[in-house]
């Protein structure tokens, strides 16, 4: 991969080893999608060594999830920290179930946000505590960025190993007292000039 710095090419490593380690979870995978899905025949159960006894049907997901603008005024909140670009911090109260990009824009932290968080452009770039992110990915259902996520985030201006798309981050309870930091520019090929 000589066309890639150094910092992606280690990104992407990083990333296949999560992929890989996720590969051990696949049962545990199969079992979460068998649980939100409706019942599947005894054949394709007996493929994938699963027995109807062994699925535990149970939604014990506590995600909140919103639609349209996020949640509203009376959501659950917790406390979190940006480190803007000229080092300053600003701590501010974020709504369990918005989007870490929605929680700026409502805040008025200097996250542009040019796709409106759609995950099509790198310009809500942030990077995130090592332990943060390795639990954010622990939490996805295959252990990996999104294929759309990456590419985006290979567009980024000063990637680093734990960089993310703030609008693929969803706000939770666990996150009380996380800080991310917001990159020194953002690279908008919209505005800037896109030059292949």
């Amino acid at each position: 991969l000589p066309h890639l710095s150094i910092i992606q090419q280690h990104r992407r490593y990083n990333i296949m080893l999560h992929r890989l380690i996720s590969s051990a979870r696949t049962v545990v995978s199969r079992r979460r999608l068998l649980s939100k899905s409706l019942p599947l025949p005894e054949s394709l159960l007996a493929h994938h060594n699963l027995h109807p006894s062994t699925i535990n049907t149970s939604n014990s997901s506590s995600q909140i999830r919103w639609h349209g603008d996020g949640p509203g005024p009376d959501a659950p909140t917790v406390n979190i920290t940006f480190i803007n670009p000229d080092d300053s911090h600003t701590t501010i109260t974020a709504r369990v179930g918005e989007t870490l990009l929605q929680t700026s824009h409502r805040t008025g932290i200097e996250m542009e946000g040019a796709c409106e968080g759609v995950c099509a452009c790198s310009t809500c770039h942030i990077i995130l505590e090592q332990g943060m992110y390795d639990e954010l990915l622990d939490d996805m259902e295959d252990g990996a960025l999104s294929e759309d996520e990456e590419d985006m985030l290979d567009m980024a201006f000063g990637l680093s190993q734990t960089s993310r798309l703030g609008c693929q981050i969803t706000v939770k309870e666990n996150m009380e007292g996380a800080t991310f930091s917001l990159p020194k520019a953002t690279r908008n090929f919209y505005v800037d000039g896109h030059k292949p």
